[in-house]
């Protein structure tokens, strides 16, 4: 047995003790547990446990606790850095079919514009987008979670929350007409300061953390130059609008808040 071998086989069952004593402290959310189990194996294949060894020997991550979400592309762990402070870390599934509807928030972007469709590591560039737009966004001012590192198919971000337990999203909590014009000012500030559209925007993936709106979930971020960018962003203003009609409070037209946003 090669030491990398035997390297891969003691991080595997380290990891693996680790997830059944998360799951007997009912920590994951999957509940049907034959999907459990395969999701397991996707997360936790050769090529990421050795990615998460190299996150840990590296001091960007020193454990990984407990799934906080999943999805179809990615689990969501919460993690802790060697000064005791919370991690997300997002790990993206690296057997999906999932990836395959993303082409169109990848190819149209210059700032990708070498990437070629038959790429074969479609997931690992989903992950370096995602950060890309993070650290964007942060740079720019804009409340998300700041991005700590990417390697391979494993993002590792800020925890938006309080020791595991992350901060409500905006569907789950009371919101204000306050919360309204934050939403279009950051939306806006995203567009004209950022230079990016979120494409994915809803109330799903705005948290609301001791008053404040954090938005978060980049991968589909585009650049404002994307040949589908406005109607990505008439997408998000929609999502918002019907949110908040749900919720009984007024909206701005979407023609009018486009010609706030695009200002040329």
């Amino acid at each position: 047995m090669s030491e990398k071998d035997d390297l891969y086989g003691k991080e595997k069952e380290h990891l693996e003790r680790k997830l059944r004593m998360i799951d007997e402290r009912d920590r994951m959310l999957i509940k049907d547990r034959s999907s459990d189990l395969s999701v397991v194996e996707e997360v936790f294949d050769k090529s990421t446990l050795l990615t998460l060894h190299y996150l840990m020997n590296s001091g960007v991550l020193r454990s990984l606790n407990g799934v906080v979400s999943s999805g179809k592309e990615a689990r969501v762990y919460w993690g802790e850095r060697v000064d005791g402070s919370s991690v997300a870390v997002k790990i993206y599934l690296t057997v999906t079919a999932e990836f395959k509807r993303r082409w169109p928030y990848i190819i149209g972007d210059p700032r990708f514009e070498n990437i070629k469709r038959s790429s074969s590591n479609l997931i690992i560039i989903w992950a370096q987008k995602e950060y890309r737009n993070l650290l964007t966004a942060y740079e720019s001012r804009i409340p998300v979670p700041k991005p700590l590192a990417v390697r391979r198919n494993i993002l590792v971000m800020d925890f938006i929350g309080h020791y595991g337990k992350p901060a409500p999203l905006l569907n789950e909590v009371e919101v204000k007409q306050s919360d309204y014009k934050k939403i279009i000012f950051l939306i806006d500030k995203l567009y004209n300061s950022a230079n990016l559209v979120h494409a994915d925007l809803s109330e799903y993936n705005i948290f609301k953390h001791e008053k404040r709106l954090i938005l978060f979930d980049f991968g589909s971020a585009v650049d404002i130059r994307h040949p589908l960018s406005k109607e990505f962003l008439i997408r998000d203003i929609n999502n918002i609008n019907r949110f908040f009609i749900k919720r009984g409070l007024s909206v701005e037209p979407v023609e009018d808040l486009l010609k706030k946003v695009i200002k040329s």
